[in-house]
């Protein structure tokens, strides 16, 4: 169950933050380069849902929790960050979110900001799981 909650909760933030960074380059393009409109094919929506849930699963094969040692941690990270940074562009270049350099620029720099923003987020979250827990252990321990 731990499991299904993190990837609903990934897909569901990295498809907002998606959203989000998309709708801050329409609003760039609009001040800078008088583009104002956003024109999308009817299946984009569902892409960029798609392509939140494959970001979302590589986090349960590299974040495992067991045996791993602590020295492998930040290989593990940077390996998930390459594996990611590969889904991304790929799906990015299959459903034609950019066709020039400039605006694969963009998905990079989005790229970033989101998957230190899902980090973040779900650590929080982490923390926020793992004190309701160590309350309700502390309170079964004082009726005792």
């Amino acid at each position: 169950m731990k499991q299904i909650k993190l990837i609903f909760s990934q897909t569901l933030m990295i498809s907002t933050a998606i959203l989000f960074g998309l709708g801050i380059q329409a609003f760039w393009n609009a001040m800078f380069h008088g583009d104002a409109r956003i024109v999308w094919e009817w299946y984009v929506p569902f892409t960029i849902i798609f392509t939140g849930f494959l970001c979302s699963v590589p986090s349960l094969i590299f974040l495992e929790e067991g045996e791993t040692k602590k020295s492998a941690f930040p290989v593990k990270i940077v390996l998930h960050f390459l594996v990611l940074l590969g889904v991304v562009s790929l799906c990015g270049r299959l459903f034609g979110w950019y066709s020039t350099w400039e605006a694969y620029l963009w998905i990079l720099l989005m790229y970033v900001v989101i998957y230190f923003f899902v980090w973040a987020a779900t650590f929080w979250l982490m923390k926020k799981d793992e004190n309701k827990i160590n309350k309700a252990l502390e309170e079964l321990r004082d009726e005792e």
